[in-house]
């Protein structure tokens, strides 16, 4: 339902398996899509309801389009944080947003729903996982430049990449 109504998420280049222990990443020249991130990091006109006026008397009316990666845990939305929940945000979208928000306007309250589901799901964070994904290293060592010796974290968990395997 999401890739329908918004966008679908692609990656950006090709790897290419040459035998070195890094593959070649060679672009594929097509557009400005990242996986898993939900966003073009374009620019756009959303329409009135999220202008701003400037100090200077303009007006502000080009953002760039956030990604959607912990949006379930970010609220308030918008660039301005006037929209108190997710369902609010994208109702408030006109301009160039407006033949997505008129679709997910059209589709029953129960697909509304998952939609809405899907964008809570994406978190960062998850609370209660947090301290288990942090690492603080060892504060004792006499090398802090040693990677056996400071922090991490585990990015498959925190971002919730199957293949990274669990926490």
């Amino acid at each position: 339902i999401f890739n329908r109504l918004f966008a679908t998420a692609t990656t950006l280049f090709t790897v290419v398996h040459d035998g070195d222990p890094f593959p070649r990443l060679v672009p594929k020249h097509d557009s400005f899509v990242v996986q898993n991130i939900f966003s073009d990091l374009k620019r756009h006109d959303l329409g009135p309801a999220f202008h701003e006026r400037n100090y200077d008397g303009t007006v502000q009316k080009m953002f760039v389009t956030e990604p959607l990666w912990g949006v379930g845990s970010t609220p308030p939305y918008g660039h301005d944080g006037r929209s108190i929940d997710l369902k609010e945000v994208i109702l408030r979208h006109g301009g160039e947003a407006t033949r997505s928000r008129q679709a997910f306007q059209a589709i029953s309250l129960v697909e509304q729903r998952l939609v809405l589901d899907f964008l809570r799901s994406l978190v960062l964070f998850p609370p209660d996982d947090t301290a288990s994904n942090l690492n603080p290293g060892n504060p004792q060592t006499t090398n802090p430049q040693s990677p056996a010796e400071h922090g991490s974290i585990n990015l498959g968990a925190l971002f919730q990449i199957p293949s990274e395997g669990p926490e």
